[in-house]
């Protein structure tokens, strides 16, 4: 049962997190042909959405760490093998861009737009080949 819940709950954080990556992917090529300050406008507004990404994130670790209590960290390591320890990397890497991105996000929120705003969508863009690469890792370590 409780091992049923990790699960549940590592899934609704993928979801969540690349979702959210997804997301903000398709919403900043689907601004391309905005005015630019239109585009800051709306940009700043759907920046909410990252937040679904936090939570993904927080879940992810939270039911991740769970499953090492459940399982023993040992036994969670040594299965996994090297592909696992190499997924856990990218995740102190996608941890590290998610804390960057929000700084960014507040900066362009307080210059409302400005300069800030073009390094967003590329650190975004660095997440969502982050996460794409962890899930492909988490699948080929537990496979």
């Amino acid at each position: 049962m409780t091992y049923d819940l990790m699960l549940i709950l590592h899934f609704l954080g993928l979801a969540l997190g690349l979702g959210a990556s997804f997301a903000g992917f398709t919403l900043g090529l689907a601004t391309k042909d905005l005015e630019p300050a239109e585009r800051t406008k709306f940009l700043l507004r759907a920046s909410a959405v990252g937040r679904n990404g936090s939570y993904g994130i927080l879940l992810l670790i939270v039911s991740g760490v769970g499953f090492m209590v459940l399982s023993s960290a040992g036994a969670v390591f040594a299965r996994g093998g090297g592909m696992f320890h190499a997924k856990l990397g990218l995740v102190v890497v996608l941890s590290g861009l998610l804390g960057y991105v929000q700084v960014l996000t507040k900066r362009a929120k307080q210059a409302q737009g400005g300069p800030t705003m073009a390094t967003i969508p590329k650190v975004a863009g660095a997440m969502l080949l982050t996460g794409v690469a962890i899930v492909i890792l988490a699948v080929r370590a537990f496979h």
